[in-house]
């Protein structure tokens, strides 16, 4: 029998071999499990690093403007409601002088009813002037709603786009392993109560534009109500 030399080189470099390739199909089947991550508040992803814009210069809301365009658009009131009172009175004569043509002597007999209509009355004035003044402070109320609205809702804009820039710079950081999760929920918190103020404003902005625009009669209501929009954008 007869024997063959093993070379030790190459049975050392096969084993290098099946090394390799069992690391490689290793790592090809490996998962790609990424970490889980909060989203932000709009669910878009965004950079913390660009700048928020400032803020622009506030539009100028007259309302002195917005009271005098109101009030000149009230329904025509009727020039003046009369007061009438009915008075009666019945008459019995001693003798028929009324007519000579009766002789059955009812014609001494008169019963009439009057009605009484003053000139002025000044009832009626006071009460117009009660209604006007009522009338005239809905119109102030609402405007004041309508301006303190306004001031909330550019205040609201402001919040919301600072706190959505914090909580994109916290998401940065969480995902770094610098701070805990807790810091962007914070600030998601800040972002969706900013945003509720801002959907609150914009619905009480609203509200005192049409309580504003009830006010008027029909044939202007629209123009009142085009004016109004133009100046609470």
């Amino acid at each position: 029998m007869r024997l063959n030399k093993i070379n030790p080189t190459a049975g050392y470099g096969f084993a290098l071999v099946m090394l390799t390739l069992t690391a490689t199909s290793h790592a090809e089947t490996q998962p790609n499990i990424t970490p889980y991550q909060i989203p932000a508040y709009d669910g878009h992803p965004r950079d913390f690093k660009a700048p928020v814009p400032a803020m622009s210069p506030a539009p100028e809301v007259d309302g002195d403007a917005i009271f005098q365009a109101v009030a000149h658009c009230f329904p025509e009131n009727v020039p003046w409601t009369l007061e009438v009172k009915a008075v009666s009175g019945a008459r019995a004569a001693e003798n028929n002088t009324i007519t000579t043509f009766d002789n059955s002597g009812i014609s001494r007999y008169y019963v009439g009813i009057v009605a009484e209509m003053p000139l002025y009355s000044a009832t009626e004035v006071n009460r117009e002037r009660q209604r006007e003044y009522s009338r005239r402070a809905d119109v102030a109320a609402n405007i004041q709603a309508l301006l303190k609205s306004l001031a909330d809702r550019r205040r609201a804009q402001r919040e919301l786009g600072l706190y959505t820039s914090l909580e994109a710079r916290s998401q940065a950081r969480v995902a770094a392993g610098i701070v805990e999760v807790s810091e962007q929920v914070t600030y998601l918190e800040k972002v969706a109560a900013a945003q509720a103020t801002l959907d609150s404003a914009a619905a009480q902005i609203q509200g005192a534009r049409l309580a504003l625009v009830g006010q008027c009669r029909d044939t202007v209501a629209e123009q009142v109500n085009d004016y109004l929009k133009e100046v609470t954008r």
